[in-house]
């Protein structure tokens, strides 16, 4: 049954599309000012510009919830991943640092590259929002980078969700017991603390819950896909809901923008108010991007699973070619079209080169701890019943 996939390509392609929304929001932001104003709720002079800000079509340019969708994504599958029964906790550590890690200093030599190569030089003419870009890439950000603990640098800009990732990749056993054995509290719990800590504007409080709702969305999987079974009859009236469930998403997940600017007026913080209903939007567009055939067709097309491909690398080098663009031909329509070009070939060529064989390197490193383990299990099995005889 689909509702039983721990991965699948679904999921795979929504990365995908959060990715090129991440590319997409700093190309534009840093060639737009009035885009990057919107980002702050201010208002915009041009109606088109205020329409990508302030509806659903932001979807499209997203940055932070972009992120918050990998944090649940990253949840909801490490949890099934663990539920299973060969799963192996000793063999799931080393492969899981070797997969994270691996990528990041890769990618940490090819953005000092291009800070080495490429001349990050402000001129007298240099636009002031190219000036305020980070210059040069110094030892201690590289080591600050290279160890994703006690912050991260600007000058990738992209690694700061990483650190998350690494915080919640070590205490997943902790999630797990916590999200089968307190599903509802630690839930009550979990959205407490997020909202503690947008309100407090703290990285961890803010950002470690979130992985809790990708598993608690794990936890209830089956009971969830039984609920939203309709999706999956061809009927017209399973269509029109669909429709409606994808559109809800969407518009929950940019109500930042959406509803913003009121709560805002109404002394109401936008993003803490929004929060709740962000995460709700992400896990409801996993269930209908899992479910309902019409989606699921779309995301399974070749291009859109080719993004899902390349995602980790395209979030990882994007930024980095992106200043260097902006230093060499300043901002404006053509340097964000050299940027998105740019960013999408050497994400293709970083994966083929670095992302993919570390990647399996990292499965090479699970497959052995755990014929190391069993083998270790074997013999000392084979003790035991020599002892008993």
């Amino acid at each position: 049954m689909r509702g039983d996939l721990i991965r699948n390509r679904e999921l795979d392609a929504l990365r995908g599309l959060a990715a090129v929304s991440v590319l997409l929001y700093h190309v534009l932001a840093l060639n737009w000012s009035t885009l990057q104003d919107g980002v702050y709720l201010k208002p915009a002079a041009n109606p088109l510009a205020n329409l990508l800000i302030f509806s659903p079509l932001h979807v499209v340019w997203l940055g932070a919830e972009a992120v918050f969708l990998f944090f649940i994504l990253s949840g909801f599958v490490l949890t099934k991943a663990a539920t299973r029964p060969s799963f192996s906790l000793t063999a799931y550590y080393p492969s899981r640092i070797v997969r994270l890690y691996g990528p990041v200093l890769a990618a940490i030599v090819l953005a000092w590259l291009s800070y080495v190569l490429i001349p990050h030089t402000a001129g007298p003419g240099t636009s002031p929002i190219v000036a305020a870009l980070p210059a040069d890439y110094p030892l201690i950000d590289i080591i600050h980078d290279a160890t994703l603990l006690g912050g991260t640098s600007n000058a990738i800009g992209t690694l700061w969700s990483l650190q998350w990732e690494v915080v919640f990749s070590l205490a997943l056993p902790v999630y797990v017991l916590i999200v089968r054995r307190y599903p509802i509290p630690a839930s009550i719990l979990a959205l407490v603390i997020c909202l503690i800590g947008w309100a407090n504007n703290d990285p961890a409080t803010s950002y470690l819950p979130m992985f809790f709702f990708g598993a608690l969305l794990a936890q209830y999987w089956e009971q969830i896909t039984r609920v939203f079974r309709f999706l999956t009859a061809d009927r017209w009236w399973t269509h029109v809901a669909g429709v409606a469930l994808t559109l809800a998403a969407i518009t929950a997940i940019t109500s930042f923008f959406v509803i913003g600017r009121p709560l805002e007026a109404h002394g109401i913080p936008a993003r803490v108010a929004t929060i709740p209903v962000v995460l709700l939007g992400i896990m409801l567009l996993i269930v209908v991007a899992t479910l309902w055939r019409p989606l699921s067709r779309v995301l399974t097309t070749r291009v859109l699973l080719f993004l899902g491909t390349i995602s980790f690398s395209l979030y990882l080098v994007h930024r980095p070619l992106m200043i260097a663009v902006a230093y060499v031909m300043g901002i404006g329509p053509v340097p964000a079209l050299v940027a998105i070009v740019l960013a999408l070939a050497v994400a293709t060529g970083f994966y083929y080169a670095a992302e993919r064989p570390l990647h399996r390197l990292s499965q090479r490193v699970a497959r052995s701890v755990r014929a190391e383990t069993e083998a270790r299990e074997s013999e000392r099995a084979l003790v035991d019943t020599h002892d008993k005889a």
